[in-house]
């Protein structure tokens, strides 16, 4: 597979809108090689046009490119699903420390669908009686010590650099969304789920060249002090900032 990226082009958002239509094995089988091109190989080359600046933020970030680690599976587990179509209608490359679960660390992502592509952090806490993740373990004490900092990266990286943010919580059994930042520290120390991204629609200045890589890692550098404050628990997190 070729392992150089060109951006995400109109071929890219071409499949996942005729997936949404033909979402079976079918026609999936015959229009794998498009997305090897278009999907899977344009995010493997952008993993690899990003792996030396991601290694210089942490060298403890992921960056081997396996499904299940760097990169999502397309296919979807039906097993306990509602919706029993095979195949998910996005693809998600993840940026993680790879001596934790993907899923219990804060991560940078971007993120493609039949509508745009996405390129930002998130947090998700974990369920059930296993080791709890970054956001119990990591931001909620540390954002009882240090709210004033935390308060402070809120302003000069998601407000000045007008990101999009959003978060989760569960609510009468139910998974709810809040636009916005949480308005207190209540909402701060039980949310479930935090998200804070830039969306490049298709036809986005530079989305389908080689130099988007560039501003993926623009974003990533941006965004890497939110990573550092909710989910490095070294007790030199604080030199960790200045990268």
């Amino acid at each position: 597979m070729d392992n150089s990226f060109n951006g995400f082009t109109a071929d890219s958002f071409a499949f996942f809108r005729e997936l949404a239509r033909n979402n079976n094995k079918a026609w999936f089988d015959a229009n794998r090689s498009r997305y090897e091109a278009h999907v899977q190989g344009a995010f493997r080359g952008l993993l690899v046009a990003l792996e030396p600046s991601l290694l210089r933020l942490n060298g403890h970030f992921e960056t081997s490119g396996r499904t299940n680690g760097n990169f999502s599976r397309i296919n979807r587990d039906i097993r306990f699903s509602k919706d029993k179509t095979p195949y998910k209608p996005n693809y998600y490359l993840y940026v993680f420390d790879r001596r934790r679960n993907r899923g219990a660390d804060g991560r940078l992502y971007v993120g493609l669908s039949a509508d745009c592509v996405t390129v930002g952090f998130s947090i998700y806490g974990t369920w059930g009686k296993g080791p709890k993740g970054a956001l119990e373990t990591v931001f909620r004490p540390r954002f009882t010590r240090e709210r004033a900092l935390f308060l402070k990266m809120l302003d000069s990286i998601v407000r000045r650099k007008r990101y999009e943010t959003y978060w989760h919580r569960q609510e009468k059994g139910e998974w709810t969304l809040h636009p916005g930042l949480p308005k207190n520290n209540e909402d701060w120390l039980s949310l479930q789920a935090w998200i804070v991204r830039k969306v490049f629609e298709p036809g986005a200045r530079g989305l389908g060249a080689p130099a988007f890589a560039g501003q993926v890692e623009r974003v990533f550098a941006e965004l890497y002090p939110l990573y550092v404050f909710t989910s490095v628990a070294s007790g030199r997190w604080k030199n960790a900032l200045q990268r």
